[in-house]
């Protein structure tokens, strides 16, 4: 009897084991994520498949309450419901202050969740009179620039406008803006071919406009065609019936990390290179905490140096720049192509 008995107990051990292995969690708190870092006003939400006064407390103080019903189509296969298990509250992580932090959320006073995370501020509970807009590039993905615009209310940067990588193929609706690099031939420059930012935009009444970084005066704009403008560069751009233009033949070139129009602040430092008809020039552009850049250049070029094959030199304004670029010979003619800011950064405007 004891034999059978032992072995109906370890049958249902073996059935109970695998059950609760796979068993599906009825209640989760995705914001804020366990080891997550937040700032700013935001949220504190997940899901619960069946819930009554949901509350919840951040480092064990008074319950906050939530709104517990919101949809929730993920949630409705693993709560076999309609879906409409969401949960959601705010709050100003500000008053928390930096530092670790622990939230947990009750079901009529049970708890069912919880989360360690952590609080970084802007040096006070809540900041007032800021005001900044930046643009990041590559982001969210290479060749796109997003800008973002400081929020005092939500006390984060809102993301206020996004161009995309300009690229064949991309159909561009009146008010937006692509960027990329392209090949470029001046006939006033013996570095022959460079690389140059560019940019396409469509006006509100439907005109395409072209225009390239480092010359002001190359910025026009075309009611039915992008030509070849001047001859100089291998882009075409229709418009559409609708206003909308479409890029259909265009060149990418890699610039490295040192684009055109890039800022480089204190601290930061970017490389690149240059095709001349005589070689390439590698190079390396930094500033210094104090506001002086400097560049580095590995020099594989047939033509006579002051100092030899490198270029090793800082400086404190674009016409101490100059100088330094100055100990190549005539023959390449490399303009100052970087311009001192009054903060101390230093902007890339050319490379001619």
């Amino acid at each position: 009897m004891l034999t059978s008995f032992l072995l109906r107990l370890c049958l249902g051990l073996i059935v109970l084991v695998p059950s609760l292995a796979h068993a599906q969690p009825t209640g989760v708190l995705e914001i804020p994520g366990n080891g997550t870092t937040v700032s700013g006003v935001g949220i504190i939400a997940g899901w619960k498949c069946e819930a009554g006064d949901i509350t919840i407390s951040l480092n064990d103080g008074v319950p906050i309450p939530a709104t517990y019903g919101l949809p929730r189509a993920d949630t409705s296969g693993v709560c076999g419901n309609a879906g409409n298990n969401g949960f959601f509250s705010y709050t100003n992580w500000g008053n928390l202050g930096d530092g670790e932090h622990t939230a947990v959320v009750y079901d009529d006073g049970t708890e069912f969740a919880r989360s360690t995370f952590t609080v970084t501020t802007l040096g006070t509970e809540f900041l007032t009179g800021a005001n900044t807009q930046v643009s990041i590039p590559d982001f969210p993905t290479p060749g796109e620039t997003t800008t973002f615009q400081w929020n005092q209310a939500t006390q984060h940067l809102e993301a206020v406008s996004r161009e995309p990588a300009c690229r064949e193929t991309l159909t561009m609706k009146p008010g937006e803006t692509c960027r990329g690099s392209i090949s470029l031939e001046l006939d006033t420059s013996r570095l022959g071919e460079i690389s140059t930012g560019f940019t396409f935009s469509v006006e509100a009444e439907g005109r395409g406009c072209i225009g390239i970084s480092g010359i002001p005066a190359f910025n026009y704009c075309y009611s039915a065609r992008l030509p070849n403008v001047l001859g100089k560069i291998g882009v075409s751009v229709v418009r559409n019936e609708d206003g909308s233009w479409t890029i259909d033949r265009f060149p990418l070139v890699n610039l490295g990390e040192c684009v055109l129009d890039l800022t480089v602040k204190p601290g930061a430092k970017c490389s690149g290179s240059i095709d001349l008809p005589v070689g390439e020039l590698d190079f390396a552009f930094s500033v210094e905490a104090d506001g002086e850049a400097c560049i580095e250049a590995e020099v594989d070029l047939d033509v006579p140096f002051v100092d030899g094959k490198e270029i090793d030199a800082c400086f404190d304004t674009r016409k101490d720049f100059q100088k330094v670029l100055d100990k190549i010979d005539d023959v390449i003619e490399i303009g100052a192509f970087a311009a001192k800011n009054v903060d101390g950064s230093w902007t890339i405007l050319d490379f001619l």
